[in-house]
């Protein structure tokens, strides 16, 4: 399971946290990589090996971050192939960045799970709590693709 996100004022990055603590609940290799941080080679390698992806981005501009828009651009021509997943993010005044990184995995083909996870601002506990249960449903669907 790999969890991809970015980030603006951490929200997305707290719900990407509690999706990998949902997918670890179960006896799964799961890793967090965020865009900023972590090198595209690293980035398209590690999704070339994933069985299941979560991909989050807060709303920028009424879309997702560029670094993110740049990321699934590079990942969409690499041709990965049955991927199982969904989008999630965080958004203030108004929607569009996990909605915009579910039309990227719509094109890359990836088997979507649920519709985009979202919230306004910071994460509540029950948003957290939907974070957790989406990443070990994420984990379920690796395990069933083995």
């Amino acid at each position: 399971v790999l969890v991809i996100y970015d980030t603006m004022w951490k929200s997305t990055e707290i719900m990407a946290k509690a999706i990998l603590a949902g997918a670890l609940e179960l006896d799964i290799e799961a890793r967090l990589i965020d865009v900023r941080n972590d090198h595209m080679t690293v980035v398209a390698a590690e999704i070339l090996d994933a069985a299941a992806i979560a991909v989050g981005s807060p709303t920028l501009n009424k879309t997702l971050m560029p670094e993110m828009a740049g990321a699934l651009t590079y990942i969409k021509g690499l041709g990965a192939t049955n991927k199982k997943g969904f989008a999630f993010g965080s958004y203030g005044w108004s929607k569009g960045g996990a909605k915009d990184v579910e039309g990227y995995l719509t094109a890359m083909k990836v088997d979507l799970l649920r519709e985009p996870l979202q919230c306004q601002f910071v994460p509540t506990d029950e948003v957290l709590e939907e974070c957790r249960a989406a990443g070990k449903m994420l984990a379920e669907a690796a395990i069933e693709s083995e």
